[in-house]
């Protein structure tokens, strides 16, 4: 079973940031302004985590670095408040899609 520590972890890294960042960019094309300032501070920690990565290190979830206590305690605080923000957003965006079903 992989863990977090092994190299294929840090290979999901790009496709989040750009992925993220592509939401931002669309819901801010769009004119979604709430959507598009509850993105912009995920999107920019994300593109911040993945320029600030010291240069020795192999990504951001490097295996030799991750098991500092003071590491993996952010790493894991960093997930749970992505799993909140994502659960609260799919919350949002099917309500917003339920609610343009019923008005069409």
């Amino acid at each position: 079973m992989k863990g977090c520590c092994d190299p294929w972890c840090s290979e999901w890294v790009v496709p989040e940031v750009i992925g993220h960042a592509v939401v931002t960019v669309l819901m801010l094309i769009s004119l979604h302004w709430f959507i598009f300032l509850l993105n912009l501070p995920v999107a920019t920690w994300n593109i911040y985590r993945y320029i600030m990565v010291p240069s020795g290190n192999m990504g951001v979830f490097d295996p030799t670095e991750i098991h500092n206590r003071g590491q993996l305690k952010s790493h894991m605080k960093e997930a749970m408040i992505k799993l909140g923000f994502h659960l609260l957003c799919f919350f949002m965006y099917l309500y917003s899609m339920i609610l343009a079903l019923i008005n069409d």
